[in-house]
């Protein structure tokens, strides 16, 4: 099998070279002949000064034409010497015909001022939509994360999330710590995520959203319950699709970044288009240092005594490094493909490992590594007057895992050593010097036809295959003296999707219905407490069924209903582990699920919003990854759990400058038919049932010049207090829904109430390619405590710089 994946890539290379033969050939010969020219830039804004994005400026006469950024910023290029008319419009705003010589001006900087269309704004009807809302009014229920707004902030993507209806986000530490997505009360693995609509599965933790900067994205897709025929997966709870940044024009985009702990995190994003338009070539990249040392309340053993004492201590050990790479290069807009894009992903990932499942003993000597190549090849094509269209994506890779534990000893929260004779390493007495390779392969196809007008017609099918094979000197053994790690593990998995997409009624009703097949097959061979080889084989298969609806109310507002019964397959890593500190499970088995959304959503003259969800959920078997023991967490599944849940999402512009958001969720996920009388309809351990947001957003101009910027920002977080372990439903606040008063528990199981308060500020000067951003997390230096109960940083600075240049 893996041969074949060789021969695959071999393939893939000589696809490279045989599209970069081309670009080298199609290139121009002769730079000196190409002509510079002058160029004109300028800002467009409205009559209060605020910043007009998408406004389309053409030089009359030529094929020079761009549109204006979210900044209001636009610039052409390459203008020969001549007396031009520049031509500005946008819906809604008078036109305006500007005179441009340049003969007498080689550069042209401008500031123009849009005036709105007088008596007329009252009956301009919007004729189009942004991609941003016409993907959140999908039938499906989906929330666009609009990341490019921020995208000059000190924040994390996890931030962004948090602040999102529905989503709760879940770190396990500081920065490079793992990250738990919770959507509608589903979490861990029943929450996909996706590149550009393909699963990420293949870069392991290269693409983390804990690590993705966010000016690295255009968007964040948050999936609730059903997918769409676009994405094929088996989650059961929803799904993240990152869509990175698109681009036609020539771009250079960097930042950097540095912040408390000894953070540093940095950007860059590269894009060249070739004279013909025909070839493009660019680069993504970022990297993520921190110490991590922030200050956590810790218990310490003393070393002579064996006494433990609470106190306050830095983290000592928990430094994390990472840095990602992709190249990526092809052909766009030719007779044989609309885009042929061929690309080189390489990660590393480095870290140190300071506590396990909890933080119940400090590790001081342990660490990770994680490194990969990871080519790619994506073919897309329109077919029969753009009828059809393919989307074809593969790759081949394989990512290596490299844990050593040989301390000899413990480590108590001081950094205090203490050697023991009785073991060889903190995590495990034996020790390890594992070294693990998982290859991956996976390939996507998706094809869309339009049937006529009214009715479309999606296929998805998504192969995944994953093996498993290392060595440890230090691990365990068969009886045989091999080395258990030795013992490869397969894993191969098939999703297929059948999607129609109706438009009926005069266009008020849109239906989506999808239908999905799931298999599965894996193999693994284990070793019990003797040394016995035991040999592990699950086969599974079964068909699900997904029906969406939208109806139209107004020209503002409409409702959606989705229904869905899903499998979700157990992932590779709750089957083998994760070669760090997740535990295998062979027995584990598929989550079955029947899941229901109900959602209004309505605007007020473009400026007020409000939206509310409901959900229904009915799950057998539940995959959750759970402590097994203080340093280790194992997937394990969960009989039956009953999830109801509603939240609700609004924006208002209470002035001109000023803009408020919230939003709040409520969700109740209980166990039944546990055979524990005690424990019957408990809620789910380690889940959050209540949280919500707050925010104001101001915008200024003219603050130290004619064209300067200055935006501020407050953010609210807040969420209940919930339960380490299950807690028996008589034990609960007697408050409404829970949301006050005080468990009946002893509080080392409690999570307790979290409030988060975050300020900030962007300010973008006179020269608008550069942003200074500056944030100040947890302001009030509150104790914060997440998954696991393990404490996340205290009071943090960061400072931002930000610096972008688009060419026509």
């Amino acid at each position: 099998m893996f041969n074949q994946r060789r021969a695959y890539l071999l393939s893939f290379l000589f696809c490279f070279i045989r599209v970069f033969a081309v670009w080298s050939q199609s290139m121009p010969k002769n730079t000196e002949t190409q002509a510079v020219g002058y160029r004109c830039s300028g800002i467009i804004k409205d009559a209060d000064g605020a910043a007009i994005a998408g406004t389309t400026i053409t030089l009359v006469g030529t094929t020079k034409k761009t549109m204006s950024d979210e900044k209001g910023f636009f610039l052409l290029t390459d203008i020969p010497a001549k007396t031009y008319q520049l031509q500005v419009r946008h819906l809604g705003h008078e036109p305006q015909l500007i005179t441009l010589d340049f003969g007498k001006h080689k550069d042209i900087e401008l500031s123009i001022t849009l005036a709105s269309e007088s008596g007329q704004l009252e009956t301009v009807y919007i004729t189009s939509k942004s991609v941003n809302r016409e993907i959140a009014e999908r039938p499906v229920l989906t929330q666009v994360v609009n990341t490019k707004i921020v995208q000059d902030q000190p924040t994390t993507l996890v931030e962004l999330l948090n602040r999102t209806a529905g989503i709760r986000v879940r770190q396990t530490g500081g920065l490079g710590s793992s990250s738990n997505v919770m959507i509608n009360g589903f979490q861990n693995r029943s929450i996909r995520y996706f590149k550009d609509g393909i699963p990420m599965d293949y870069l392991g933790s290269g693409f983390d959203i804990s690590l993705v900067p966010v000016n690295m994205l255009e968007r964040v897709e948050v999936y609730k319950g059903v997918l769409p025929p676009l994405l094929g997966s088996d989650a059961l709870g929803g799904a993240l699709n990152l869509v990175t940044r698109q681009t036609t024009n020539q771009v250079l985009s960097a930042s950097y970044e540095v912040g408390s702990f000894n953070t540093h995190r940095a950007s860059l994003n590269l894009f060249h288009k070739s004279k013909t338009q025909h070839h493009f070539i660019g680069t993504d990249a970022f990297y993520n240092y921190s110490d991590n040392d922030y200050q956590a309340n810790v218990n310490v053993i003393e070393p002579n005594t064996g006494t433990t004492y609470a106190t306050r201590a830095p983290l000592f050990h928990n430094g994390f490094k990472n840095y990602y790479a992709e190249i990526f290069g092809g052909v766009s807009d030719t007779r044989w493909a609309d885009e042929l894009r061929i690309g080189l992903t390489a990660f590393g990932i480095d870290k140190q490992i300071n506590y396990g499942a909890s933080m119940n003993q400090a590790i001081g000597a342990a660490t990770n590594h994680q490194d990969a190549l990871v080519p790619t090849v994506r073919y897309q094509k329109s077919l029969f007057d753009k009828r059809l269209s393919i989307d074809q994506f593969a790759t081949v890779n394989t990512l290596h895992s490299n844990r050593v534990d040989t301390a000899k000893g413990q480590y108590n929260w001081l950094g205090e050593f203490t050697p023991s004779d009785s073991r060889l390493g903190e995590l495990v007495t034996r020790g390890t010097l594992a070294k693990l390779h998982f290859n991956y392969y996976t390939s996507r196809t998706h094809l869309h036809y339009k049937l006529n007008g009214r009715h479309d017609v999606d296929f998805n099918a998504v192969l995944t295959g994953f093996s498993r094979k290392g060595a440890d000197p230090l691990g365990q053994r068969f009886a045989s003296g091999e080395d258990v790690l030795s013992a490869r593990a397969h894993y191969d998995k098939q999703i297929l999707g059948l999607g129609l997409t109706s438009t009926l009624l005069q266009q008020k009703l849109t239906n989506q219905l999808v239908l999905r097949y799931y298999r599965y097959s894996t193999q693994a061979t284990d070793a019990d407490y003797q040394g016995n080889a035991l040999t592990h084989e699950n086969n599974n298969n079964r068909w699900g069924v997904a029906e969406a609806l939208k109806y139209t109310l107004t020209e503002q507002s409409f409702l959606r209903l989705s229904m869905e019964t899903a499998l979700r397959l157990p992932e590779q890593d709750e089957l083998f582990g994760d070669g760090d500190r997740k535990l295998t499970n062979f027995d584990l088995k598929p989550e079955r699920s029947l899941n229901a959304n109900l959602g209004f959503r309505t605007t007020f003259h473009q400026k007020h919003s409000l939206e509310i969800n409901t959900f229904y959920r009915i799950t057998h078997d539940m995959i959750l990854q759970l402590p097994y023991n203080f340093l280790f967490s194992q997937s394990q599944n969960i009989d039956n759990v009953r999830g109801i849940g509603f939240e609700a999402d609004g924006e208002v512009s209470l002035l001109p400058w000023l803009k408020a958001t919230g939003n709040f969720t409520y969700q109740d996920q209980r166990v039944f038919d546990t055979g524990n009388p005690s424990m019957e309809h408990s809620r789910l351990r380690n889940t959050p049932y209540f949280f919500s947001n707050f925010s104001l957003n101001g915008s200024f101009h003219k603050i130290f010049s004619q064209q300067d910027r200055l935006q501020v920002y407050w953010f609210y977080l807040f969420v209940r207090q919930y339960y380490l372990d299950a807690l028996p439903k008589d034990k609960e606040p007697d408050g409404f829904l829970g949301l006050w008063g005080s468990a009946k528990i002893d509080a080392q199981n409690i999570i307790p109430d979290q409030q988060l308060h975050t300020i900030g500020f962007t300010y973008t000067p006179a020269f608008h390619a550069l942003t200074i951003g500056l944030q100040v997390k947890n302001v009030w230096n509150k104790a914060v405590y997440d998954n696991f109960r393990i404490q996340n940083p205290g009071r943090s600075i960061f400072l931002k710089l930000s610096y972008s240049f688009n060419e026509q």
